[in-house]
């Protein structure tokens, strides 16, 4: 994966919006609209911002230590299967964050920063579909 071209579209975004959030709820709501009702009491989008925020700081150990980035998104699943959400929102919510990025992006997003959020969307998809380890 190109590592750079994750980056780059993280600070393209950062500087062309101040808050994306929205946009990437937006997509994941209007693809999975079951998934808007858990957020019924996020009124000013805080919870939306927080996990926004932890996805990318998820992302950017993934990256480069990965030094707990697949353990968190396993152990996420456990979390938010015990509200309800499958396991295929994972993937789908990083899918959102690069459509929504892509279009904060516009004429600046390149083939290869989509390329690259195209296989980090697919390696988050194997990580959740992957059995859970045992120590």
């Amino acid at each position: 994966m190109d590592t750079q071209a994750i980056l780059d579209s993280l600070d393209l975004v950062a500087e062309r919006s101040e808050d994306p959030a929205p946009q990437v709820y937006g997509r994941l709501f209007a693809r999975y609209p079951e998934t808007e009702a858990l957020f019924i009491g996020d009124k000013r989008g805080a919870a939306r911002g927080q996990m926004l925020r932890q996805a990318i700081e998820t992302l950017l150990d993934y990256l480069g230590p990965n030094a707990f980035a697949a353990n968190f998104l396993r152990a996420e699943l456990r979390n938010h299967d015990d509200i309800g959400v499958p396991a295929d929102i994972f993937p789908a919510f990083y899918k959102a964050m690069a459509e929504a990025f892509a279009a904060i992006g516009g004429e600046a997003w390149t083939p290869t920063m989509q390329a690259a959020w195209d296989e980090l969307t697919a390696e988050v998809e194997q990580i959740v579909q992957a059995p859970a380890q045992t120590i």
